[in-house]
């Protein structure tokens, strides 16, 4: 399926430093503890639990999306501690990110100190949702009188996995004060949350239709070419089996979709940070037994397969997911799958032919 979210472009020709200049003052943006309150201009700031999240979400009308890649999620509680009230005013519609404007998200340095000029080369990108809405996120303007606050939902693209230190930066426009507030976060990185994951063997049902992956195995697969006859994949692969039952009373029509060269259709195999390859064979070739476009008829079901490049040895862990799409449903199968790279044999006719 499409990726639904979008990346928030960085403008980086105006810079922390320009700021500096801009407001003509001689402070400099301060570094405060995460895990502290931090009051800048009369406005306290309070970084709550950060997440990692799959979102799945409804707009207006009903319908509901699901976005593939999870985003890191940062709420941020803004309590107005001055007397004249402040105005909030969200960004998560712009496409474009500036420090005097949105929260910025940089990797950190271990040491206390602040290179600004390294902090602008490297943010991580922010993400904004192209459809539907997330319940956290503020998205109208809103006026906090004297002690008032209120808690707004930040969404990043998920950082280096063995990045120990985070920077936050808040923009003067979220507070009284001429610089950015630097916000420094000691970062692990945690469980993603979100939709079910099933396990093999698990049936998921979806108006009528029921889904389970069966088998996962690495093996050689046998194709059958048109131009050269019946034989194996080069190398070995990583085969998912699956099966796609219609138990409603309508003829169902299953596409799974194999072929696609876009990438944005077919099954995926990923682990949080990787998307593993599914094998595209050369038009003449097709794996026996794979389906293409096929009826179910009420009652019956059918059995398919996805092959993928097996993952490298360091993989353990990696989830499966096919689009409900496919057989005309909302939603996503995801399965986990557990791994571990082995040797395998090559079969008999392939050991007889080197």
């Amino acid at each position: 399926m499409p990726d639904l979210r979008g990346f928030r472009y960085l403008l980086v020709l105006s810079g922390i430093i320009a700021l500096v200049g801009i407001c003509g003052c001689d402070e400099a943006p301060e570094l405060h503890r995460a895990d502290q309150p931090a009051t800048y201009g009369g406005v306290e700031v309070t970084l709550g639990d950060y997440s990692i999240r799959y979102l799945e979400l409804t707009d207006e009308s009903g319908e509901t999306y699901e976005y593939p890649d999870p985003v890191l999620v940062l709420p941020v509680t803004l309590t107005n501690k001055g007397e004249d009230e402040l105005v909030y005013n969200p960004t998560h519609g712009t496409q474009q990110m500036s420090e005097a404007s949105t929260p910025l998200l940089f990797p950190g340095p271990t040491t206390p100190e602040i290179d600004l000029k390294e902090l602008t080369r490297q943010p991580i990108t922010g993400v904004y949702l192209e459809r539907g809405q997330l319940d956290d996120q503020i998205q109208n303007a809103r006026t906090l009188a004297s002690g008032e606050s209120l808690t707004d939902v930040f969404l990043f693209e998920l950082p280096d996995p063995n990045q120990e230190v985070l920077i936050l930066s808040i923009p003067p426009s979220m507070h009284r004060a001429n610089l950015p507030i630097f916000l420094r976060i000691d970062y692990r990185e945690p469980t993603p949350e979100g939709p079910n994951v099933y396990a093999i063997g698990n049936s998921m049902e979806f108006d009528g239709v029921v889904v389970t992956v069966l088998e996962v195995e690495q093996a050689y697969i046998k194709l059958e070419d048109s131009s050269q006859g019946k034989g194996y994949s080069t190398d070995p692969v990583l085969k998912i089996s699956y099966e796609v039952k219609n138990e409603t009373e309508e003829t169902v029509t299953f596409d799974p979709s194999h072929r696609d060269l876009s990438g944005r259709q077919g099954a995926t195999l990923h682990s949080l940070h990787t998307e593993f390859n599914r094998i595209r064979f050369p038009s003449t070739a097709t794996p026996e037994g794979q389906q293409g476009r096929v009826q179910i008829e009420p009652g019956e079901s059918v059995n398919d397969f996805a092959v993928f490049e097996r993952p490298q040895e360091s993989v353990d862990t990696a989830t499966f997911e096919l689009a409900a799409s496919h057989f005309d449903r909302s939603g996503r199968v995801r399965v986990s799958i557990s791994y571990q790279r082995e040797d395998v044999e090559k079969p008999e006719e392939m050991q007889a032919s080197d």
